[in-house]
């Protein structure tokens, strides 16, 4: 497994994985927020990233962009 060079999870890297538009994934992050319950303020992880899309988390990390 690649070596995490982040923890958060963005709405670009989420763009990069699904091909959407911005305002998709927006509202796709939204969503990843209330499963979680975060405070708006508050970024979800990569992990919570990968639970919630279903991805294993060494095919998720290859799209993260530095």
């Amino acid at each position: 497994m690649e070596t995490l060079k982040r923890l958060i999870f963005y709405t670009a890297d989420l763009k990069a994985i699904t091909g959407k538009g911005d305002r998709t994934c927006q509202n796709i992050m939204a969503q990843m927020r209330d499963f979680f319950e975060l405070k708006k303020w508050q970024q979800p992880t990569v992990y919570q990233a990968s639970d919630f899309l279903g991805i294993p988390l060494e095919q998720l990390v290859s799209f993260i962009k530095v």
